[in-house]
């Protein structure tokens, strides 16, 4: 049976590459194909951009939504679920399916935000400040050396230690991006102003060669180790290598690989301040997640990608091993040369639950935007990843004034009898469901002030999904996974280039960096 929209589209025969869905993944490649001056044409069968990785709208009943098909294991709970009468209108809220999640300054993702052109259509709020669970109490994360000498909780021996490793950090981090700018392998120059809050770690903290050899062979990583006794043989006591593990190097599981996590700590380093000093490394999108695949979809659209909602892909031909037609919902036939799609979602494999609450006030007083890590092991003995929470005022357009809404993810392995109980743990920890008129509960955050009530709040899980999901049998085409389990929009760029590489040649980049005219210069400048 055609769709009963399909009619209303009179779609081209034949394109240079057919995209299916505008999941991330999708909507970066499908901006970079049409960027390269092909023929694209982008399929939905949805009524929104985003896929897994967008938003739900007011217009959609974003209460009912998580309820609905779009979530299994779905539960509901709060205020507003037991009595139907107080429940308000969802004008104003933009709940997004796969947060929290967030970009770094200086990472891979907001390079191909800039590169794109997509970073045009977007604005981001700062994450003001990222606190890390422990002992029954939460450590704030300092993001400068003024926070981290009036910490209390340290002492002078900590302090002294997590300065010297930080600041090997952010020598080693300038060291190795001046190294790949310079072999043209990265786009535009690093501009940290000094005084920012990323170049508070010290003088020399820009890479010079004796400095940044030392440091580099200071923070040496030996062949699989972990990222604790990495941080251990640093000199760091067992909560400031939690803290740097969970709330700068943002890693999920206990036991990561420590080379890996020095990467992410490095990246961290060099977010700090990159747009100011006002700014600190975590950027979140305002209205949403579900803005980030339509900014992408916007730019391609202005490289002349032609993008279809409410219209589904019904057939893929196969003929010698490659995408020969696509059959659309509506019937029609259209010839492609190269096809991306989205991959099933996994049957095995971990599950990301995610939990998303609308709060009668702040988790933290005195601050909108705030993340907070629950590391393995601090919520209930058998956890094994952390429990990620983000905290978001009306100040990002996502929710109305006078409520907050909290988001909470948890990668469960398949082996979790139950795959709630870390995300309840952690929510037990941070709010109140009572349905009492008021919280009598006190904060963990402010001495006098009462937890939190949750007015409503709602729990589901996907399978996480892998870079292997890009692969498929037909030489040219593509799949896209699902929402993978880091805190960041990394695996969704990696999975990007891995499926553009197998479009075009592991040689080709997938946004290259934009050349700037010395004419060009000279307009700007005056």
């Amino acid at each position: 049976m055609p769709d009963a929209h399909a009619d209303a589209h009179d779609l081209p025969s034949e394109v240079d590459v057919l995209v299916q869905g505008t999941g991330l993944v999708q909507s970066l490649i499908a901006c970079a194909c049409a960027k390269r001056g092909e023929s694209v044409l982008v399929l939905d069968e949805n009524n929104q951009y985003g896929d897994a990785f967008g938003a739900f709208e007011a217009s959609t009943g974003a209460f009912d939504a998580f309820t609905s098909t779009c979530a299994t294991n779905a539960n509901t709970f709060g205020r507003w679920t037991t009595d139907a009468g107080e429940r308000p209108s969802t004008r104003g809220y933009n709940v997004d399916l796969c947060a929290p999640r967030a970009t770094l300054g200086a990472d891979a993702f907001t390079d191909a935000m800039i590169r794109s052109g997509a970073h045009k259509y977007l604005a981001f709020k700062a994450i003001e400040k990222t606190f890390v669970y422990g002992q029954g109490g939460f450590r704030v994360v300092a993001s400068d050396r003024r926070e981290m000498f009036a910490d209390a909780s340290m002492t002078g021996a900590e302090k002294r230690a997590l300065m010297r490793f930080l600041k090997r950090t952010r020598i080693v981090a300038m060291r190795d991006d001046v190294l790949k700018r310079r072999s043209g392998t990265s786009g535009e120059e690093t501009n940290v102003p000094a005084g920012a809050p990323g170049s508070e770690w010290g003088e020399g903290a820009f890479g010079e060669d004796d400095a940044g050899a030392e440091a580099a062979e200071a923070l040496r990583v030996e062949p699989n180790e972990t990222m604790e006794s990495y941080l251990r043989r640093q000199g760091l006591s067992d909560a400031l290598a939690a803290t740097v593990t969970y709330g700068l190097a943002l890693q999920t599981r206990a036991g990561s690989d420590a080379g890996q996590g020095m990467e992410d700590l490095k990246t961290y380093a060099l977010s700090v301040g990159k747009y100011g000093p006002q700014f600190g490394a975590c950027l979140i999108p305002t209205y949403g997640t579900g803005d980030l695949p339509q900014a992408f979809c916007r730019a391609g659209a202005v490289s002349g990608a032609t993008y279809v909602l409410r219209q589904g892909v019904q057939r893929v031909d196969i003929d010698s091993n490659a995408v020969a037609t696509v059959v659309s919902k509506g019937g029609q036939e259209i010839r492609v040369k190269r096809f991306v799609g989205a991959a099933p979602e996994r049957s095995d494999g971990p599950r990301l639950v995610h939990v998303v609450c609308v709060l009668d006030g702040p988790v933290v007083r005195d601050f909108g935007e705030v993340l907070i890590a629950f590391p393995p092991g601090t919520v209930r003995k058998t956890q094994s990843t952390a429990v990620r929470a983000l905290q978001m005022s009306s100040n990002t357009g996502c929710c109305p004034d006078g409520v907050y809404l909290l988001y909470l993810s948890n990668v469960v392995d398949e082996h979790e009898d139950d795959a709630y109980s870390n995300v309840n743990a952690a929510l037990d920890v941070l709010v109140s469901r009572s349905c009492e008129e008021t919280s009598t509960v006190a904060s963990v955050f402010d001495d006098g002030a009462q937890k939190p009530i949750v007015m409503w709040g709602t729990m589901h899980s996907r399978r996480c999904g892998v870079p292997d999901d890009v692969e498929c049998v037909a030489s040219n085409a593509a799949q896209c996974p699902f929402p993978d389990e880091l805190l960041t929009y990394k695996g969704a760029v990696d999975a990007a280039e891995r499926a553009f590489a197998k479009l075009y040649g592991a040689e080709e980049e997938m946004f290259p960096p934009v050349e700037i005219s010395t004419e060009q210069v000279e307009s700007d400048e005056d």
